[in-house]
């Protein structure tokens, strides 16, 4: 065996594309998996991006871990097949759609545009950047099956997406219910409870205590708090607490009632007097004059009611009720025959009937409805409240509690199943399990499931009006109803809206019903809709599901892993994915994080064409453990290149400098035995760094392995090469020198085997 020699220096780039080039003529990953066909079977789950934006850096993150455990298993004696998946629906597509239109509202794309031609530029956007993602991933030597990729646009998809959803149907898990959903009025799109987890930001809020006047009390007003002022338009009640005290206290000429034990903490060390005190039963049915009558409301209102919420950790211990956007607020008002009325419409603005602050928008109207109490000198006190409140994770908006149907996935009612399930799930970091997500399962709400929107599996409900339901779970059941082929159709609207029946059993005709589905539903069924399971691929389902292993950022702990989890618990009583690897997110060299407008946003090629990405990827999976928040910059990456890359190009170089000079016959072995002690030792440390390294990776600790490879390279470099130099440049040819040759040449040859997963171009 000849060697060439090789620069002294590392070049990433160069070295990298030569490899590139390598595979891509040898088509080598498609030979990997030919050759390893019919051996134990490991199987991946891509997450599934969605494709209408350029691939950032914190893609390449996730897709360095995607690819290490495929790498390693293959190299382990498994067939790893890995399929690629796009997510195409959603509020993330349409959003980017609406951006390039300038039309932000739903009757306007209507009317404007059309569904059609609204969808059919959705289609086209989630195709856009597809070539881009897939230079992205050739080029950082993440190998996936792109030809075979998955698509949630495509028809035999949603009929398996379907066929999931009519499963959930028949065990009585899908309804309808009238609720206080989070809404984002930008959109006119109701939010699952992981989309709003990922949408909540620290605001400075309005924080006033408003007195309601007392009927039939002279200057008597029950004191209450709040931090939603716009709502105050729509209040019918006054919450207490059953069995707390509350006092009657005369302060400033007037007689105020609120909570006995949260007196000086509203009212101060200003003169007052408490001259009465009673239970919050003792309340229950006084009444006070409404604060606003713009909306007329029927039935027994503005009264006091008891209510199990209302504490006194702070406010007043008083709690102002608006049916129609509050949770507690809907539920006390329909155990008490409330009205629930609406001052604001679904574009989030207040409806014209509500003068003070008609056509704005509800946040907006704060400050215009605390003047007007303050004119009508029921303002007792106006501050600013610091708080959590959700925005649209896309949108950037504020959320609004809102009363409307929607159709939800009953997931309470396999909320233990799912807590059970996930203690069998190997989380990295294992503190994920009990921490973030199973807190995030141990407090599940059922699923919102239903979208008020465009582009979308289409919800598989047709009902004929008058509160009969169908859930459709495949294409041929539709046709069977309906008497004609839908093999050419488009399931996605307006097309699937034209498809009506008369339903044989009783004679109505059945129309669908305008939602589609929650995007999160989408990508979570791609276990089984990636294979157009159950009307095809059932053997492929059945060897690949549940999955060995996934990973992507950690704020899927409440997207994609959560609808993963959810439905393969409600449809196969099974968990999804065996092990599972959340990453923290990607910050700045400075620990800032990156944005556009801070103009600190690392471009992966600026790493790629500069520095290499193997260096970037060793950076990511050993340098680092997974749940670190990642530094990111150039100089970054050029250290690692530095340190340990070129330290171990180093030793190479050298090796083949003296190989070649010296025409070493490599395969000319030296007994063990006969070798110098201080090769023994080197070996014996190359073969327990193969120990360590494996055992780490079973446990898919890259971080782990990484540190026991990079403390071996740097015994190999600076320790066995140092002392054993003058062995590799005698001018005799003996034992020795073989030894010293044949020695290097095994450790090499073991780290270059160690690194592949991590640093497949170099170790190529």
């Amino acid at each position: 065996m000849s060697f060439s020699t090789v620069s002294s220096r590392y070049a990433g780039p160069q070295l990298e594309q030569r490899i590139l080039d390598f595979w891509r003529d040898k088509d080598v990953f498609a030979q990997t998996l030919s050759q390893s066909e019919g051996r134990p079977l490991f199987t991946f789950n891509e997450g599934p991006p969605t494709a209408n934006g350029q691939p950032g850096i914190h893609h390449v993150l996730a897709r360095t871990f995607k690819d290490i455990y495929p790498r390693y298993k293959t190299m382990r004696g498994f067939y790893a097949p890995r399929k690629a998946g796009w997510d195409t629906h959603g509020l993330p597509v349409e959003h980017e759609i609406e951006k390039e239109l300038g039309i932000f509202d739903k009757a306007e794309i209507e009317a404007k545009i059309g569904v059609a031609e609204f969808n059919r530029r959705c289609r086209e956007s989630v195709m856009r950047y597809i070539g881009d993602w897939e230079k992205m991933t050739e080029r950082m030597g993440f190998w996936v099956d792109i030809d075979q990729a998955y698509y949630t646009l495509d028809n035999h998809y949603i009929e398996s997406v379907w066929h999931l959803l009519k499963t959930i149907w028949n065990k009585d898990l899908i309804y309808q219910d009238y609720k206080v959903v989070p809404y984002d009025p930008r959109i006119g799109a109701t939010l699952s409870s992981h989309e709003v987890a990922q949408g909540y930001r620290e605001v400075d809020d309005p924080s006033i205590t408003v007195r309601f006047p007392v009927i039939g009390e002279d200057k008597t007003y029950f004191l209450v708090w709040t931090t939603t002022p716009w709502t105050l338009p729509a209040n019918l009640a006054l919450a207490v607490g059953a069995s707390i005290d509350y006092a009657f206290v005369e302060h400033g000429g007037e007689t105020l009632i609120l909570a006995a034990q949260l007196v000086d903490k509203v009212l101060g060390e200003g003169p007052h007097t408490i001259v009465r005190r009673v239970k919050g039963e003792d309340l229950m049915g006084l009444r006070y004059q409404r604060l606003f009558d713009e909306l007329p409301a029927e039935g027994d209102i503005c009264r006091v009611l008891t209510a199990d919420f209302v504490s006194t950790d702070d406010g007043t211990g008083i709690v102002h009720t608006a049916p129609a956007y509050g949770v507690d607020d809907l539920a006390l008002g329909q155990a008490h025959g409330l009205p629930v009325i609406h001052g604001i419409g679904l574009d989030g603005c207040f409806k014209d009937e509500v003068t003070p602050v008609k056509g704005q928008f509800f946040k907006d109207a704060d400050p215009t409805i605390i003047e007007i109490l303050r004119e009508r000198g029921l303002l007792f006190r106006s501050e600013t409240h610091r708080h959590n409140y959700p925005f649209g994770w896309r949108t950037g908006d504020p959320l609004i509690y809102y009363a409307k149907n929607a159709w939800y996935i009953r997931t309470t009612a396999v909320r233990d199943r799912m807590v059970e399930l996930n203690s069998t799930i190997n989380w990295v970091p294992e503190t994920i399990r009990s921490g973030r997500f199973g807190n995030w399962l141990e407090h599940n709400v059922d699923w919102a499931l239903s979208r008020e929107r465009f582009w979308g599996t289409p919800l598989p409900v047709w009902t004929d009006g008058e509160g009969d339901y169908v859930c459709i779970g495949s294409v041929k059941e539709l046709e069977t109803l309906c008497g004609r082929s839908l093999a050419a159709l488009d399931l996605h609207r307006p097309a699937i809206d034209e498809v009506h029946f008369t339903h044989p059993d009783n004679g109505r005709e059945y129309r669908r019903v305008p939602e589609v589905i929650d995007c999160w539903f989408d990508s979570g069924a791609m276990s089984y809709a990636q294979w157009h399971y159950p009307f095809e691929n059932q053997q492929e389902f059945e060897q690949h599901f549940p999955a060995d292993y996934i990973c992507e950022a950690i704020d899927q702990t409440r997207g994609w892993f959560y609808s993963l989890h959810a439905i393969a618990t409600l449809v196969s009583d099974s968990v999804a994915y065996r092990n599972c690897i959340c990453l923290s997110h990607i910050v700045d060299g400075e620990g800032k994080k990156m944005s556009k407008s801070l103009g600190n946003i690392v471009n992966p090629y600026d790493v790629f064409d500069h520095i290499g990405a193997d260096p970037l990827r060793w950076y990511f999976l050993a340098r680092l453990t997974p749940d670190v928040q990642k530094r990111i910059s150039v100089a970054i990456i050029a250290e690692v290149a530095s340190s340990f890359i070129n330290t171990l190009w180093n030793t190479y170089a050298f090796f083949t400098l003296y190989a070649s000079l010296d025409q070493v016959d490599i395969k000319q072995d030296v007994p063990l035995p006969e070798r110098p002690e201080i090769d023994r030792w080197i070996l014996a440390l190359a073969h327990r760094t193969v120990e360590q390294t494996t055992a780490a990776l079973e446990q898919y600790d890259a971080h782990r392995a990484g540190s026991v490879i990079e403390s071996f390279v740097d015994q190999l470099s600076n320790w066995y090469v140092r002392r054993n130099r003058r062995r590799f440049w005698k001018s005799e040819s003996g034992i020795d020198k073989q030894s010293a040759y044949r020695t290097l040449y095994q450790c090499l040859n073991l780290v270059h085997r160690l690194m592949a997963p991590f640093t497949p171009f170099l170790s190529e």
